[in-house]
């Protein structure tokens, strides 16, 4: 077994494949756990979490006070993205038959507050509709998944931690969707809301002044004047993309004029646009144009 800074390590039996990754800012971990028949009791935890299935064909049992239950639709625990939400400061028995390979989210109570008062008419009241289920979407795993391949690569720093922001967001938003269930949602709150105009300008004047440092998804949205998990979805109905996407875009036209005009080092000039290093500079770069910095700057100038 191999574990990095997690408690939740010490809960699961031995033999079990457990590795821990800190996603984003706010404090949020996630751990993939791999492991087959098991029974444990999960000792009570500060945090919500959320455990993500990726692989596998198990049925799970779970005693959260409540007597030893299988949750409801747990015959929808064999496919991907089906995932189980704990509450915090609840001490947890599994008994878990079958193979099982899943990411868990470790959610900060604050966090997970913030998100539901913002998207639901209950609030944290609103997860006790969720607690007692299995909760069904694909996107789960592929957020998930996305998260833990990224905090591999950047952990904390530059990117990687306005991504592991966004994702992080995506999540709980869905997770509050879910919970609140009510046409209410979409009529008073839907997902066609925009940015006025000054919000958005203030929003995105912001992230060129920070273009060289990564600005968190909290900063962008307190510049707007919004909570950020209102930020983010009116942000991508106004623009069709995430701030993330907004700021790496902008990160390459901004390249594109210093690579024409100047004859400042790729190095540099990555640094100076908000990249970590030439080598993450190239690669969005690439991806973006389908050449590299060198081979534009070169074409550009004849």
């Amino acid at each position: 077994m191999t574990s990095k800074e997690s408690d939740s390590a010490q809960t699961v039996p031995p033999g079990a494949n457990v590795q821990t990754r800190h996603v984003g800012s706010a404090g949020v971990t996630l751990t993939r756990l791999r492991h087959s028949d098991f029974e444990t009791l999960q000792p009570s935890l500060p945090e919500y979490t959320f455990s993500i299935l990726l692989a596998g064909r198990s049925r799970p049992w779970r005693d959260i006070g409540d007597g030893l239950t299988v949750p409801k639709g747990a015959e929808g625990y064999r496919h991907q993205g089906a995932g189980i939400l704990t509450p915090a400061d609840t001490s947890t028995l599994w008994r878990v038959e079958g193979h099982h390979d899943c990411l868990i989210f470790s959610l900060p109570k604050e966090l997970v507050a913030r998100t539901f008062e913002e998207f639901t008419s209950r609030g944290v009241a609103s997860l006790d509709r969720l607690t007692g289920y299995v909760v069904q979407d694909p996107i789960f795993a592929a957020i998930a998944t996305t998260l833990w391949k990224e905090s591999a690569k950047n952990g904390l720093v530059g990117l990687g931690r306005a991504y592991g922001d966004h994702g992080v967001a995506l999540i709980l938003a869905r997770l509050a969707q879910e919970a609140e269930r009510g046409p209410s949602v979409g009529n008073a709150r839907g997902a066609n809301e925009r940015l006025s105009p000054a919000s958005l300008k203030r929003a995105t004047e912001y992230m060129r002044s920070r273009v060289a440092d990564d600005p968190s998804l909290e900063e962008i949205a307190a510049a707007a004047g919004l909570s950020q998990f209102h930020f983010l979805r009116a942000f991508k109905a106004s623009t069709g993309r995430t701030p993330f996407q907004w700021l790496q875009d902008f990160r390459i036209e901004l390249a594109f004029g210093l690579l024409a005009a100047t004859d400042v080092p790729l190095a540099q000039l990555a640094l100076d646009v908000g990249f970590k290093n030439q080598s993450h500079f190239t690669n969005v770069f690439r991806r973006s144009t389908g050449t590299t910095p060198a081979q534009w700057r070169a074409r550009s100038r004849g």
